[in-house]
């Protein structure tokens, strides 16, 4: 039974190569390979492209391509996947007709948003096999740095990008913002511009279905032009290669995304609704006779790497990147591989999971040969080592947080029994492939001779709502056992609509006594900070009571909030109403996590601190009044800590807002 359906019930009661040199499937190295002239004197190589282009409501008759900015960068620039001295830089050229031999780019990184002080410069051609986009590794830069980067050719220039390298060495913090599930028919996504809004973000993590394959049936907010007509092609499922490319123009033709994408860095995995090649759609569609799908998984990853500024790793599972040279695309060995491991210093690893290709609609060949014979996998023995042998490394190499950037929620969600295993598990992906979460559970908390792994956080998507939970093994959920919580109490913040007066439910304490770890089975933290406005509770309860006061639908969303919080000991925090994005606050003693709301119908809308929460990075049994443990994570009031939003010092000015955006 799909987790829909169960929320019902409840609420009712192709391939590309590498370039020529072979020297790019390198060693995971810190220096650059290759780098373009850097000087800020080096000649500019003169730009064919000298054509006029029409203004933005001028294009040339049967023209209609989604776009937020005028031609030729219509859809503003992106960065993404930083690493001390590196970052991958992205834009499109979007035009009525193509010259045969592409368009040569030039981009330049400056230490200023005025783009006077250039510190690197290359050129790159677009061309039709990587659909116009140009995507650059910027190399030979300073760690921990603010950066602004620009494209241009002849005389068109891109808005001007912002971006930050990853530390090497100690930092105060590491600030992190945390997105999934984000349909553009769903939301307005007040959510994004309040992300792009904020001067001291380290990195936008994006945990899956960053773009949508179809409309929700319960969710129809807006559509492009206002056409809301599944036989247009803005409004349906994708039908081929083509179609599944002009989706992430649709998503990146929202100014708000676009404004998100130009002030920071990203680091995005993919989900479902990303990748999912077949043809499929809630709303009624009618095709014309003969119209069928052609697209295949290697047509949905393509299309991924093309359009986010994800750097592509070995083909060889090790999660290790490919370093091209910054005149070369770089472009993926196997478009199927998408785990990789960005180092962020002592303070934090991060590191992207693929928990969606080996379920069986892909009918991938999946090697579980580290399970017991007959027992399905999920992550594949690969990635299963590859995840164990980083973590272990990072725990021997002191790195405080290991972020594991995670589609779908890892802690279980079950009916519980008083002993033992749960009477039902209740539909996560991870419900399916219980033994292999517990395996890599009970790898965390250290077995024989492995030592444990502390710090680890789960940052996860896929649940709709505002989850934060211990991770522990599904057994101990039940009732009676050493796992011992306090009862859950309602959360005196609002939402963002007066009718959710107490948003969500927390812990009534931590239920340790001094000296006494009662929660001690918690191997790691997971922070699931609700969806850039894919519905959850909200959406099933409003369709289950049809007409219903917006009051009686919060009510019973509430209800369904108590039944799991007293029926799931780990869960520490839970509201299914309120849609948003989370703040992950790394410190060297401890990590903040806070969920951030917005009404997900309403432009502009204001950003509401919904919850924070505290995990440590150490122990401290004895101290009063509430001792501390690691690998916990709590409502920041129960350690005596008031609730004020985090914030860094470690801040930059924004890059200049574009001047003209186009009509949606």
């Amino acid at each position: 039974m799909k987790r829909r359906d169960v929320l019902k019930v409840i609420a009712a009661t192709s391939l590309v190569g590498c370039g020529s040199d072979g020297s790019v499937l390198g060693g995971n190295t810190a220096s650059p390979v290759n780098p373009s002239d850097p000087g800020p004197g080096a000649p500019i190589a003169s730009n064919e492209f000298e054509q006029a282009l029409p203004q933005p409501g001028f294009e040339p008759a049967g023209f209609d391509f989604p776009m937020v900015l005028a031609m030729p960068f219509a859809h503003g620039v992106a960065s993404g996947d930083p690493l001390a001295d590196r970052v991958i830089l992205w834009t499109r050229v979007t035009l009525p007709e193509y010259p045969p031999q592409g368009v040569q780019v030039r981009w330049i990184v400056s230490s200023t948003a005025d783009m006077q002080n250039v510190v690197r410069q290359g050129t790159q051609r677009v061309v039709a096999t990587h659909d116009y986009t140009l995507k650059v590794d910027a190399q030979g830069l300073q760690t921990a740095t603010t950066y602004y980067y620009q494209f241009i050719t002849g005389p068109h220039k891109s808005i001007v990008g912002r971006t930050r390298t990853a530390p090497a060495e100690m930092v105060p913090a590491i600030r992190l913002a945390v997105v999934s599930c984000s349909s553009y028919w769903s939301s307005t996504w007040s959510g994004y511009q309040a992300i792009a809004q904020r001067d001291d973000l380290d990195l936008v993590i994006h945990c899956g279905d960053y773009i949508y394959d179809f409309v929700d049936e319960d969710e129809q907010v807006r559509a492009r032009k206002n056409i809301e007509d599944t036989a247009y092609v803005d409004y349906r499922d994708w039908l081929n290669l083509d179609e599944c490319r002009r989706r992430y123009a649709l998503f990146r033709s929202d100014p708000a995304l676009m404004a998100a994408h130009q002030q920071h860095p990203w680091f995005i995995t993919w989900d479902n609704h990303d990748i999912d090649p077949g043809f499929g759609n809630e709303l009624p569609t009618m095709l014309p006779a003969g119209v069928s799908s052609t697209c295949t998984l290697s047509d949905t990853t393509l299309a991924f790497w093309e359009w986010t500024p994800s750097r592509p790793v070995k083909p060889d599972g090790s999660g290790e990147f490919i370093f091209y040279p910054d005149s070369e695309y770089p472009a993926p060995v196997d478009p199927l591989l998408v785990y990789r491991s960005l180092n962020y210093g002592p303070l934090a690893s991060i590191r992207a999971l693929d928990t969606q290709s080996f379920l069986p609609r892909y009918e991938l060949q999946a090697d579980a040969s580290h399970l017991p014979e007959g027992t399905p996998t999920l992550f594949g023995k690969t990635q299963f080592e590859w995840l164990l042998a980083q973590l272990r490394k990072d725990e021997s190499d002191g790195v405080v947080w290991k972020v594991l950037n995670n589609q779908t929620w890892i802690a279980p969600w079950v009916v519980p029994n008083v002993v033992g295993s749960p009477v039902v598990p209740l539909p996560v992906r991870w419900s399916d492939y219980n033994t292999e979460r517990n395996l890599l559970i009970s790898q965390l908390r250290g077995s024989g001779d492995e030592p444990a792994v502390n710090g680890t956080v789960f940052v996860s998507g896929d649940m709709h709502g505002n989850w934060i939970s211990d991770v522990v093994e599904d057994s101990q959920t039940a009732l009676l056992n050493q796992y011992q919580v306090a009862p859950p109490v309602p959360n005196l913040r609002q939402g963002t609509s007066p009718e959710n007066i107490a948003a969500g439910f927390h812990r009534l304490a931590t239920a340790n006594l001094p000296g006494v770890n009662l929660r001690a089975a918690s191997a790691a933290v997971e922070f699931a900070p609700s969806s850039m406005g894919r519905g959850g509770a909200d959406e099933i309860v409003a369709n289950a009571l049809p007409g219903s006061p917006f009051a009686v639908q919060v009510a019973a969303s509430r209800a369904i909030e108590t039944a799991t919080m007293l029926g799931n000991k780990h869960v520490q925090f839970m509201e299914w109403v309120e849609h948003g994005y989370g703040i992950v606050q790394l410190q060297e003693d401890k990590a903040i996590f806070e969920c951030w709301w917005q009404n997900k119908v309403q432009d502009n809308a204001p950003d509401v601190l919904g919850i924070q929460m505290v995990s440590f990075s150490t122990d401290e049994p004895t101290r009063l009044p509430t001792p501390r443990f690691r690998n916990q994570v709590d409502a920041v009031a129960l350690h005596g800590m008031s609730v004020s939003p985090s914030s860094s010092a470690r801040k930059a000015p924004l890059a200049p807002m574009a001047a003209q955006i186009l009509p949606r």
